[in-house]
């Protein structure tokens, strides 16, 4: 089985698709508490007021077609809700204190040490293709870090890595030629496992706000680049009997006004939609909940799932001595003290 991850970075599902709310009971608060140094301030007195949202008319129409034909769960993000800890966690399987990610600047981060989702798939079995496309070069530009960028197997042609250039309308062009890059490379190579990324819906929570025309727009954008990555690997499976698994997954919400990185539930609050090309999603026991469902997530948890449904498995490792074993500074994160602030 074949792997689409998107990635949509700022989506409130429910403003997207207002219906997950009541298609999983775990939706209704996290399923685990928050750092106390992360949480939240007192709200604005002059914070908006969320629009009525209505279940039959979702603003992500691909993402409700997508759930409706699949699976969808709750993803809780573990506090800070910034994309660098929320795409390090989601695309690792590792938690803050594993990969040392607290902000977006990724200070002394250990994420050498855990490699991700397209490089485990590599790892697992050396002849796949793998595919990221992304806005944000964090994730799979020259430097970024989460993504390894595993140069000797782009230099062999086993990993493509594209880095979007056109930046002239901010977010909205910069995730049109995402799309049209990953468009071409799912549809004409078929990759093994691939990572799309667009941005466009983060970037209109933080200029106007997730009660805003504009974040509702930037939904609407987002959702078509989706529609079109799912077109070209439903393409494959009309010609040529591949079998894909399509997940669709978020970092965080936006407040009304705008903003994450506090334990809003509405700011922790992720999904993960699954939805598979060639059958039904069939769920691993240690995956399900009591009533068979696929239960609740935490975003370390998203990259074991995945794999586990595509049948990659981990190698091991077990000599008479320790390998790879070092003495390092224990992860404790930030202490939030002004002193340290510039």
């Amino acid at each position: 089985m074949k792997l689409l991850l998107i990635g949509v970075d700022g989506v409130r599902i429910d403003v997207a698709v207002p219906a997950a709310l009541t298609a999983h009971p775990g939706f209704a608060e996290p399923d685990h508490p928050a750092d106390p140094r992360f949480a939240a301030e007192a709200a604005p007195a002059d914070r908006p007021e969320m629009p009525p949202t209505d279940p039959e008319r979702p603003a992500a129409r691909t993402l409700a077609r997508l759930m409706a034909g699949g699976l969808i769960a709750p993803v809780w993000m573990t506090p800070p809700t910034d994309s660098g800890p929320g795409w390090s966690s989601l695309l690792t399987g590792t938690t803050h204190e594993q990969n040392n990610v607290w902000w977006n600047e990724f200070v002394g981060h250990r994420l050498a040490e855990c490699p991700d989702i397209l490089s485990r798939v590599f790892f697992a079995n050396p002849r796949a293709l793998t595919y990221a496309g992304s806005t944000w070069d964090a994730l799979v530009g020259a430097m970024g870090p989460v993504i390894h960028q595993r140069v000797d197997q782009q230099r062999a042609g086993r990993h493509v890595s594209f880095m979007a250039r056109d930046f002239s309308r901010g977010c909205v062009s910069a995730d049109m030629e995402v799309r049209s890059h990953s468009c071409h490379h799912l549809n004409h190579v078929g990759p093994d496992a691939a990572f799309v990324y667009f941005e466009g819906v983060d970037e209109a929570g933080h200029r106007h706000g997730a009660a805003s025309e504009g974040y509702l727009t930037a939904l609407g954008e987002v959702d078509e680049h989706v529609r079109a990555l799912v077109k070209a690997v439903a393409e494959r499976y009309e010609a040529l009997g591949e079998d894909w698994l399509i997940a669709v997954v978020t970092d965080h919400g936006h407040k009304p006004e705008g903003g994450h990185g506090e334990d809003e539930v509405e700011v922790r609050r992720s999904f993960l939609i699954l939805h598979r090309l060639g059958g039904p999603v069939e769920l691993p026991e240690r995956w399900q909940d009591a009533e068979g469902r696929l239960r609740s997530l935490r975003s370390h948890e998203v990259t074991p799932l995945l794999l586990d449904l595509i049948g990659v498995r981990d190698g091991g490792w077990d000599p008479d001595h320790e390998v790879g074993v070092a003495v390092d500074i224990p992860s404790v994160g930030p202490t939030r003290n002004l002193a340290y602030e510039w």
